[in-house]
């Protein structure tokens, strides 16, 4: 810890080398603690109670920032006491200064008073914990008192006898070879992921960690399936939904009933380091769920997907989005449209969770088969290839449980490096969606007066009856 390093492996002495988890070799951190002002909570999922999570600041100044999130360290008997506290200090607005990224449908915000202690591993580039544990509340300390802490770690005793030498945490690399990013340790940085833009794993990492504010509302706490290619898009690449031993601790995982009954753990991540942890494992695409991980059962978003024939030309594609985000305000649902990373649209609606997977995507269905008989020769509802000729499918399959969508800002694995990106609905005809690539997304967002998609997380609606007749639904 002296040496500024993240902790050290320990093996019983007199046990041999085994693979998998046990007792017989440990991971010992290094820890850092200090005190955080609660600032709101989440709600409870699974079978926890009382609360999911502690949103925790620091002050500076007068203002109190956003510092992270806690959700380890607690037993039963706190998780009551505590939630009855934080019940009592709820108010309307967040108390905090800076941006609280993520989805805040399920956060309360409380006046700052309470004063937690938190040990933690380190502060990430973007500010906030890394693995942050509670440790108990500090009745003795004031709330304006709480600071961001510097530690200072004392010097290092040399072997010499009355010399001391100053830490300098990864002396022994140059800059040159850095390849930690959020924490993440990066092996093989310089690999080629993309030959033609000359794009390599490093770059990759650090597209995601200035992209994060952007793209993490849209993954965080969602499950997710990548496609991982880890030598590169040309190259060998497959699908992993499901978590395992050699998955990175900073990716969490979701235990998920699937059809056969069985429960299985599910990839999921919560913050940048998660995220870029992804990218350590070679994913070149996110596609995420629909819903949410305490609400795995409502989707809280609708995807209609627009994927054309090779032969259409791009001005065919804005007309079939146009459509059916008419026809969605006909029937009082609002929405918005992302590029997919190759020649199709997304038009996404977001939703409050109220109805079920078969009511979401039987609503979907409905709309897409109403669009289809009345436009027969321009447009498709069947999966088959052979069925798509001079037409676009309207696939209204993303929203079958367990189906996923490719996230907005997730790269795709394919050719130019192209990005899923969030658009105005005014861009489209005079938009070239393979220009949008890692490249250019984050200066094209740089030149926006307004993020295209600002709205979409205050969006309040749902699937009405009226809006079910519509299409044909009892």
């Amino acid at each position: 810890c002296r040496l500024g390093l993240e902790g050290m492996i320990a093996k019983r002495k007199a046990a041999p080398y085994r693979g998998g988890r046990g007792g017989d070799w440990l991971k010992v951190k290094c820890l850092q603690r200090q005190e955080f002002v609660i600032g709101g909570f989440t709600d409870p999922s699974g079978s926890r109670s009382g609360f999911g999570a502690l949103l925790l600041g620091v002050y500076e100044g007068k203002r109190l920032h956003y510092a992270g999130r806690v959700g380890t360290g607690f037993n039963t008997g706190l998780l009551k006491t505590l939630a009855g506290r934080l019940q009592q200090l709820q108010q309307a607005q967040t108390p905090f200064h800076t941006r609280v990224p993520g989805p805040l449908r399920d956060v309360h915000w409380v006046r700052p008073e309470l004063v937690a202690e938190i040990a933690f591993t380190e502060w990430t580039s973007d500010n906030v914990l890394r693995h942050p544990s509670f440790q108990g509340l500090r009745e003795d300390k004031k709330a304006t008192d709480v600071k961001r802490e510097i530690p200072q770690p004392p010097p290092v005793p040399d072997k010499s006898i009355g010399a001391t030498a100053t830490p300098n945490r990864r002396s022994s690399r140059s800059k040159e070879n850095e390849v930690d990013i959020a924490g993440i340790h990066l092996t093989h940085p310089t690999r080629v992921l993309y030959p033609q833009q000359g794009l390599t794993k490093r770059d990759l990492a650090s597209y995601y960690e200035s992209i994060a504010d952007r793209i993490l509302p849209h993954i965080v706490n969602r499950p997710v399936m990548l496609l991982r290619c880890p030598e590169g898009y040309e190259k060998e690449c497959f699908h992993q939904k499901h978590t395992n031993r050699m998955v990175p601790e900073a990716v969490r995982s979701i235990e998920i009933k699937e059809e056969t009954g069985k429960a299985s753990p599910y990839l999921m991540v919560d913050d940048l380091p998660g995220l870029i942890a992804l990218v350590q494992m070679g994913a070149l695409e996110l596609h995420v769920w629909g819903s949410h991980a305490g609400r795995l059962e409502y989707p809280d978003r609708m995807v209609v997907d627009l994927d054309p024939d090779e032969s259409l030309p791009w001005s065919r594609v804005v007309e079939a989005a146009e459509l059916v985000r008419d026809r969605l305000t006909e029937v009082g649902l609002q929405s918005w449209v992302k590029t997919t990373g190759g020649k199709g649209l997304h038009v996404v609606v977001p939703l409050t969770g109220k109805q079920t997977w078969d009511e979401v995507k039987g609503f979907s269905q409905a709309l897409a088969e109403r669009l289809v008989k009345e436009n027969p020769d321009r447009y498709t509802s069947k999966m088959s290839k052979a069925g798509r000729t001079g037409k676009v499918f309207l696939d209204y399959l993303r929203n079958s449980r367990g189906a996923t969508a490719v996230a907005a800002y997730s790269t795709r694995a394919r050719a130019g490096a192209t990005v899923s990106t969030p658009v105005a609905w005014d861009e489209l005809p005079g938009l070239t969606p393979s220009q949008l690539t890692v490249k250019t997304v984050l200066s094209r967002l740089k030149t926006l007066k307004h993020d295209p998609w600002e709205e979409f997380w205050n969006a309040r609606q749902s699937i009405t009856q009226s809006a079910r007749r519509a299409v044909g639904l009892k």
